[in-house]
């Protein structure tokens, strides 16, 4: 809870206000402690008494000042409370505002917090309330509180050992208990059947990731932010073909699903090459590197692509691809990756590195809202002013971690990666009237993210000047503050506080549809499209009934062009290929990966399947997230117990390809630790 929220409280306790203008006193000592604990104030109360006689409000010039316990000030201004649509505010009331907090209040808290100084601190408050840029979820939930932690979001791995296991098991807890979304490798372990001792053999990773799974669920039961986690494995490992059908409900031992996590392969270009050529591939244990057995690597290729189809994952990290471009000093200190998170842009080290140090990656993330690009590109500051937010925020998570998370704050500290990210590059598009399939789109993208790229690494550079470079750097007299600067994560709920901003980078579902809450339905409309139908008199309720029975499509109104049906195509009507081509151009300015999902239609070619996957590989994108398809009843889901489900049949479709019915529930679960 924010010094201002208290700071209201009490005004409000001195000063009450009668309808013809008095002001009546009262003795709010009483009060004043018996509400101490609920409004989760964790800064001295007595010295917020004092503060009193400062004037946080300036009524003469109708400013509103923030000042927090370290004195840091902002002027708040309450009308950009009207950039906010209904929508971002419900979003922000449901699950970021603390008791007696107004929105503004938010944005102040958090960007005092997490400021040098003032004057910095009045800059971030101006990005975020302009809807500029969006922390992460957690940072909003947390930032200046002694709720939480402002990063749930987390990678480690097993070593090959009952004590590698339940020393895995034990973090997870900890890190699920604080929220934490988690992404662990188990390709270092034996599969089953293997010697294990001097007579015993192994049962193989499924039986642990199944307790896994168990307690991954037990411990997440009534939290607000629920935990999560998500297992990845080599495509090599001899267990991998019973990894692939996990999460799938029916077929196969039940004993042996680990249905409430998520998964993802690490996909190798030695495999890739193998389906090329349609060779066998050998399955290899990572305890002496034997062949278990061979099977053919098409056939290998085919099961993943038909799982991603049916149930949305397994998501796909092209590992080699990944460890070619991690940052130099990362690479002479011997470090590598080996797994990713939940939402597949994560891509740092894990395990026991050159000081026998074992690590668990950390993932510290906020948005640039890329819809407003020409409100903040000439803004000389903007850029540096985030990554200093973000070195803060990382500074709070390392000083204020418990004990349970050290491997997270010993990698923290020794690489300090943060992932920038964006969301809103469809909107943008829309905005300035540019089909995504086309050349122009990938000007801009190429432009826009260039641009970013150069930013960060000079703020990277001016920081270390100032800060000291982060030791994984200075080890190596590289003058780096951050190993690693951007990351592209989804951004589902950030996008809606941001007045619904297209998620992260990628299109749009649909362009009229209802979204369910706990607070309401909230049929959300696309504001560009309104302007377009406003040209032929069309923006009304006939016609945008009509767009949502049509799943959100506009390709049966013809009195539009076909240059403007190309803009608002939904993201089942875009050419796949130009995804993977907008991803692999913007790859080069990633240092670590994006959340690229695919939506694939029913019908279809397994052969088409295939070369859009395949097509991903060979351009250099390094990771794929959901693969969502219209073959299989589903619904899009940021939380599924706290928030709801989209309404209108945008990923789902209540036929199958055959036209039968189908009762599968599966659903993309959004990950709420890293957007």
């Amino acid at each position: 809870m924010s010094d201002y929220t208290t700071y209201r409280f009490i005004y409000n306790l001195f000063f009450i206000k009668k309808e013809h203008g008095e002001v009546l006193t009262m003795d709010h000592s009483a009060v004043l402690r018996e509400e101490k604990n609920d409004l989760g104030i964790h800064k001295n109360v007595e010295n917020l008494q004092q503060k009193t006689n400062g004037s946080l409000f300036d009524h003469k010039l109708g400013d509103e000042k923030y000042q927090n316990s370290q004195g840091i000030e902002i002027i708040i201004d309450r009308k950009k409370d009207e950039k906010l649509t209904n929508f971002g505010m419900e979003t922000l009331k449901d699950r970021y505002l603390g008791k007696n907090e107004s929105y503004q209040d938010l944005f102040a808290r958090v960007a005092s917090y997490y400021s040098d100084n003032s004057e910095h601190a009045q800059r971030l408050y101006n990005y975020i309330s302009n809807l500029w840029f969006m922390p992460a979820t957690p940072i909003l939930s947390n930032g200046g509180t002694a709720r939480g932690l402002p990063i749930s979001c987390f990678l480690n791995e097993s070593a090959d050992s009952l004590h590698g296991i339940v020393d895995l098991w034990n973090e997870n807890v900890w890190l699920a208990a604080r929220g934490g979304g988690i992404g662990s490798y188990w390709g270092n372990l034996r599969s089953i059947g293997e010697k294990v001792g001097r007579v015993g053999k192994t049962s193989g990773i499924i039986p642990f990731i199944r307790v896994m799974d168990s307690l991954t669920l037990a411990i997440s039961q009534g939290s607000l932010r629920r935990g999560s986690a998500a297992c990845y494995l080599p495509v090599n490992h001899p267990e991998i073909e019973e990894f692939i059908e996990m999460r799938r409900p029916t077929g196969g031992d039940p004993n042996r699903k680990a249905l409430n996590l998520h998964h993802g392969i690490l996909i190798s270009d030695d495999f890739m090459r193998a389906v090329e050529n349609d060779s066998e591939w050998a399955l290899v244990s990572p305890n002496d590197g034997s062949v278990q057995s061979k099977i053919s690597a098409r056939n290998l290729w085919i099961r993943i692509l038909t799982a991603r189809v049916e149930t949305g994952e397994p998501y796909m990290l092209f590992i080699d691809t990944v460890n070619r471009e991690i940052p130099e000093h990362h690479k002479l200190a011997g470090l590598n990756v080996k797994t990713s998170n939940l939402c597949s842009e994560i891509t740092l080290p894990t395990g026991i590195d050159k000081d026998g140090k074992e690590r668990t990656a950390v993932c510290c993330l906020s948005s640039l809202n890329i819809e407003k690009y020409f409100e903040w590109k000439d803004n000389p500051n903007i850029i540096e002013d985030i990554m200093r937010f973000l070195d803060n925020v990382l500074q709070d998570f390392i000083d204020n971690a418990p004990d349970q998370f050290k491997n997270a704050k010993y990698s923290a500290i020794r690489e300090r990666s943060v992932g920038l990210g964006v969301m809103g590059f469809h909107s943008f598009l829309q905005q300035q009237g540019i089909p995504l399939e086309s050349v122009m789109s990938n000007v801009w993208n190429k432009k826009i993210f260039s641009s970013i790229k150069k930013q960060v690494d000079s703020a990277s550079n001016i920081i270390a000047k100032e800060k000291g470079a982060c030791p994984d750097a200075a080890d190596y007299g590289i003058q780096e503050r951050f190993s690693n600067k951007i990351a592209i994560a989804p951004t589902a709920s950030i996008s809606i506080i941001c007045g619904g901003a297209s998620p992260g980078i990628e299109p749009i579902a649909a362009n009229s549809y209802t979204h369910k809450t706990l607070t309401g339905s909230f049929n959300v409309r696309n504001k560009y499209l309104a302007k377009t139908l406003e040209k032929y008199n069309k923006n009304d309720d006939e016609t945008w009934a009509s767009i949502t029975t049509n799943q959100g499509s506009v390709k049966h109104l013809s009195f539009l062009t076909d240059e403007e049906q190309s803009v608002f195509k939904t993201a089942f009507e875009i050419d796949q290929r130009w995804l993977i081509e907008l991803g692999a151009e913007r790859t080069k300015y990633i240092c670590q990966a994006q959340s690229l999902n695919l939506f694939i239609p029913a019908d279809i070619h397994k052969r088409d399947l295939s070369m859009i996957h395949y097509s991903a590989w060979k351009k250099g994108v390094k990771s794929l997230y959901y693969c969502r398809s219209k073959s299989i009843q589903r619904a899009e889901v940021i939380n599924n117990k706290f928030e709801g489900s989209i309404d209108v049949n945008i990923y789902n479709s209540k036929m199958n390809g055959n036209g039968s019915k189908n009762n599968s529930t599966t659903d993309y679960e959004e990950c709420l630790s890293c957007q």
